[in-house]
């Protein structure tokens, strides 16, 4: 199968990456360039992404993407811990009780 370049703003598919350039320049649509640390993306790639600096969670997800890829447990248990205790989690409108 031939690989597709997609445009990151409207997920269109382009045949070549010079065609996509092409297509971003055309339409306007913006590219983030923030390159997210050493679990980040290291390509422009759309705002808000799961793993861009500018997504409201992406501790949440770093530290998720990290637990995925480790295998001891006790790794896995201290960055269980780290997600519980630096995530900030969502207010709630209602009382728990």
């Amino acid at each position: 199968m031939p690989k597709e370049w997609r445009c990151p703003e409207c997920r269109s598919r382009r045949a070549t990456f010079k065609s996509l350039l092409a297509h971003v320049q055309e339409s306007g649509h913006k590219l983030c360039y923030c390159s997210a640390g050493p679990h980040g993306y290291h390509y422009p790639h759309r705002p808000g992404s799961p793993c861009c600096i500018h997504h409201p969670k992406v501790d949440a997800n770093l530290i998720w993407r990290a637990y995925r890829h480790t295998e001891n447990e006790e790794d896995r248990l201290e960055l269980l811990v780290s997600f519980a205790w630096d995530v900030p989690g969502t207010p709630s409108t209602e009382c728990p009780f």
